[in-house]
Order: structure tokens, then C-alpha cells, then sequence
């Protein structure tokens, strides 16, 4: 009381103090995005997680342009337009013991019987070169050279010209994912003869556990893994670590996010067999020229991250901007769709030049589950939603170590903690939450909300929280009757 005991005369003490009678008001869980990859083979780097906050370009200069680093970050942070709004913490890697870095190369032979110019894609990275009439293949592979020397973006080093006919390649990186790096050439005039050697040979990526670990307490989302995705063994190493995560102790669910370019019957080969595998999903952009990681970034910044933190009830359809999609020929069907959804693998489609998501999912499907219940990534987010808001109330301040007495106990002790003032917050928590349509049918939950003091520890309260997610709209059946207009015969 303000008014002090000692005070004995006639008076009335009024005092206004604000107190939160809401508790329990849901909030969206604060996104945040973690790049496990590695940067160039010929910068010395240190392995500490660094939190971006600079530009791509302060990155390149850390650990390398072109890098795999790099070249994910210019997609999350690029120098035009908007840019992730949410934290983006690198976990660099060491380059395996014994890696090697892939190579390939452009053959030329011929003499241009005319000028023009062309372009290379490498990555999916451009250069464009001029070609002067009368040139010879050195010539052209000098000037492809100088082109690709003048993008620092450049995920390949181009070498010496060999035998005055072939441009050779090496990938900045050591490992497997500089295999991934595809060599286009477009150029027409009359004289001149390519060869494209692809790039192979590259071996070894490393290890991701020593990344993962150093998450530590942070609560980390997403992660974007610079790797290619096909490797089981690694699969199996995030969806470990991601599992542990979505556990009862840890509390910090998250996913992890890889780019794919591969058709149906190669994506699906592999999520087909990972029907509990609710950790891993595919950013898909089919036929794409592109790094697979670099898709996964876009698709991250340009749709699911971004819109996880700022409305997380909603779905993904994000467009792929800026990047390569696909050749028209390679582009999916719905029946294909359908049948990649079914064995767990993300679709894209191609709304004009441009990749769009369409089906975002984990691998998750197992037998006899009719509708998968961790199948959506969106529902997955719902659900770290949940948690984030009901670990704010039960880690509140003022339950820590509170006085615990049953809802029957009459108490004066203003840290005193009852079922009835828990249930309370957990009721507002629901009709919160369906506000935000993260949950629907909020009267199902408050029904159904069990808090009680355990039967057996007197120092323990058990919640049960049932919600019903909200859906989100992915088919639409609309039947149009149509008829004619016949004027009425004459009498």
C-alpha cells in the first residue's frame, strides 16, 4: 500500500499502479538464420560463427569471393533491393584433410569468320566476352578468361590456356559441391567450334557436426546447408541434431533448408526413404543452371524465412528472382508434382522466366499417417511459434522458483503460484494465438487445457496444451456449369 501505516486520521489513499492482466498474449518467435558452408580453398579463415553485420562484400573479403559463403550471402544481402530482416550467423568450416577441388574446362577450335559477342555461365554466374572477327580459339579463351577474371563473384578460378584450345576450370573450394558448378556457353558465330568439359573430380566435403555444435544456446530456425543435399550421411546428421532440437530439454526447434535442382525421379529416389525425416526440406527450382545453395538462399530470403518472421500462419510462393530457372522442357507436370509430394520431395513451377515455390515440405511421410503431421514447413513453424510462446510463460520470471499451493489453498503471498493462475495464462495464450491464426477453434483448448500439481512431487505443475493448427489454402475444386441462351419459340 502507498499510504503509510502510520497514518491514523481520517483519509482515503488511492494509488494507480499498472499490473498485466494479459498474460499469456502470444508473440511471433523472432526468426533468425544460420549458413553452415565453407570459404575459399586459398583465403586463411577463422572457424568462429560470425554474425553478419555488414554487406556480402564484407564477406567475400573474409572468406573469400565466390566462395560458397559468399555467393549465399549475396542472395540473403544483396547489393539491390530488400534484404533479409532477420540475423544471419555464419558457421564456417574447415576445408577436409585430403580435399580436392573440382576442375573442368571450354574447348575451342576454329577462327570467327565474323565479330559478335557471348556469354559463359558458370554457376550461374555471367560473364560476357567479345569476339573480334578473324580470332583464333586462343583468342576467344583469352577473351573468356578476362571475363570471368573480372567477376569477383566467379565460383571457379579459370587457368592457363592449354595446347591454344582449352580453358581450364578449378572451383575456389575444395569438396564434392564444386561438382555442382555448371558451364553454359551462349554464343553464335559461324567459325568456331565449344566443348564443354564439366566440372568433376572435386572429393570431400567436411564434416557439418563441428558447425552444428557451435549453434550452442542460440536459437537458430533455420539453417541453409552450402552442400549438396543428396549425401545421406549428412541428411542424417541434421535431422540428428535437428531432432535433439525439437526435444523436451532443448526447446529451439529448427529446420534445415537445401537448394535441389535435381528431376523427380533423382530427388525422390532419395526422399522417398526418408519417411520420418521432418528436419530436412528442399528449396526445388528443377533444371536450374544455379548452385543448389544459392536457390536455397533465395528461396529463404525471398519467401519462407521472411514471411516466418513476419506472419508464420502463412504459406510459401515465393519467386526465385534474379536467378536461372529452368529450361521450359524440364519443367514438371501436376501429376509429377503430385507424386514428388507424395514421397516428400518440394516442387517449384515456372511462372514466366521466373521459379516459383510451390510445395515446401519436409521428407517427411511415413506409412500410415493419411495426412502427415510434420510435413508442411509452415505448420512446423506454427508449432515453434507454440513453443516459443509457452516457454515464455512457464520460464517466466515470476514462476522461477515461485511458492507452488493448489487453487483450494487460500494465500496472501504475492509469489504465489496456483494452477488456476497458469491455466488462466494459457487460455489467453490460446485465444491469442487464434487471433494470429496460428491455432484454430481456441474454445477445443481451453476445454481441454489439463494444469494440475503432480501427484507424486509437490514441486512440480504437468500442462497439457492441445491446440488444433490453423490449415493453410493449397487446393482449390471449383465446378463451373455453363449453358446457352436460346430465345423462347413464337406461339
Amino acid at each position: 500500500m502507498a499510504l503509510s501505516a502510520s497514518a491514523v486520521s481520517r483519509v482515503t489513499g488511492v494509488e494507480s499502479i499498472y499490473r498485466n492482466f494479459n498474460t499469456g498474449s502470444g508473440a511471433f518467435l523472432p526468426q533468425r538464420l544460420a549458413v553452415i558452408g565453407v570459404g575459399n580453398s586459398d583465403i586463411e579463415y577463422s572457424e568462429d560463427k560470425y554474425e553478419i553485420t555488414g554487406s556480402a562484400s564484407d564477406v567475400g573479403s573474409r572468406f573469400g569471393y565466390g566462395s560458397p559463403l559468399h555467393l549465399a550471402v549475396r542472395q540473403l544481402l544483396p547489393d539491390v533491393g530488400a534484404g533479409a530482416a532477420f540475423p544471419i550467423t555464419l558457421y564456417p568450416l574447415a576445408h577436409a584433410e585430403n580435399a580436392v577441388a573440382a576442375h573442368g574446362a571450354i574447348g575451342c577450335s576454329g577462327t570467327a569468320s565474323s565479330g559478335g559477342s557471348g556469354a559463359v555461365y558458370i554457376g550461374g554466374i555471367v560473364a560476357e566476352f567479345a569476339v573480334q572477327k578473324g580470332a583464333s580459339a586462343a583468342d576467344i579463351l583469352a577473351s573468356i578468361k578476362a571475363a570471368i577474371a573480372g567477376k569477383l563473384e566467379m565460383p571457379v578460378i579459370a587457368g592457363t590456356i592449354s595446347g591454344e584450345t582449352s580453358l581450364p576450370f578449378t572451383s575456389k573450394w575444395a569438396g564434392e559441391t564444386g561438382n555442382e558448378i555448371s558451364i553454359e556457353l551462349d554464343i553464335s558465330i559461324e567459325g568456331i567450334t565449344f566443348t564443354i568439359t564439366e566440372m568433376s573430380e572435386g572429393a570431400i566435403d567436411p564434416d557439418v557436426s563441428p558447425a552444428l555444435q557451435k549453434i550452442g544456446p542460440v536459437w537458430e530456425t533455420f539453417v541453409l546447408s552450402c552442400f549438396s543435399w543428396e549425401k545421406t550421411a549428412r541428411l542424417d546428421i541434421y535431422q540428428a541434431y535437428g531432432e535433439d532440437r525439437w526435444g523436451v530439454l532443448e526447446k529451439k526447434p529448427l529446420l534445415v533448408a537445401h537448394g535441389c535442382t535435381d528431376d523427380y525421379t533423382s530427388r525422390t529416389e532419395i526422399s522417398d526413404l526418408r519417411k520420418n525425416d521432418y528436419i530436412n526440406f528442399l528449396i526445388q527450382s528443377t533444371g536450374s543452371r544455379e548452385l543448389s545453395f544459392v536457390i536455397a538462399a533465395k528461396g529463404l530470403v525471398n519467401d519462407i524465412v521472411t514471411t516466418a518472421n513476419a506472419n508464420p500462419p502463412c504459406g510459401y510462393h515465393g519467386l526465385l528472382t534474379a536467378l536461372h530457372a529452368g529450361k521450359d522442357e524440364v519443367q514438371e507436370n501436376y501429376a509429377t508434382r503430385n507424386n514428388s509430394f507424395i514421397k516428400g520431395a518440394s516442387t517449384n513451377i515456372k511462372n514466366g522466366s521466373v521459379a516459383e515455390l510451390n510445395d515446401i515440405i519436409t521428407f517427411f511421410h511415413p506409412d500410415g499417417e493419411s495426412i502427415p503431421s510434420k510435413r508442411y514447413v509452415v505448420d512446423l513453424v506454427k508449432l515453434m511459434n507454440v513453443t516459443f510462446n509457452v516457454r515464455a510463460i512457464m520460464e517466466s520470471d515470476e514462476l522461477k522458483g515461485a511458492p507452488l499451493v493448489s487453487d483450494a489453498t487460500p494465500t496472501v503471498n504475492p509469489r504465489a503460484v496456483q494452477p488456476k493462475t497458469i491455466r488462466t495464462a494459457m487460455m489467453n495464450l490460446a485465444d491469442s494465438l487464434a487471433r494470429q491464426a496460428i491455432i484454430q477453434e481456441p474454445e477445443f483448448t481451453k476445454k481441454n487445457l489439463q494444469v494440475g500439481i503432480d501427484s507424486q512431487n509437490p514441486k512440480r505443475i504437468n500442462v497439457v496444451f492441445p491446440i488444433k493448427l490453423s490449415g493453410n489454402l493449397e487446393v482449390s475444386d471449383t465446378t463451373v456449369y455453363f449453358g446457352f441462351y436460346l430465345e423462347a419459340a413464337a406461339a
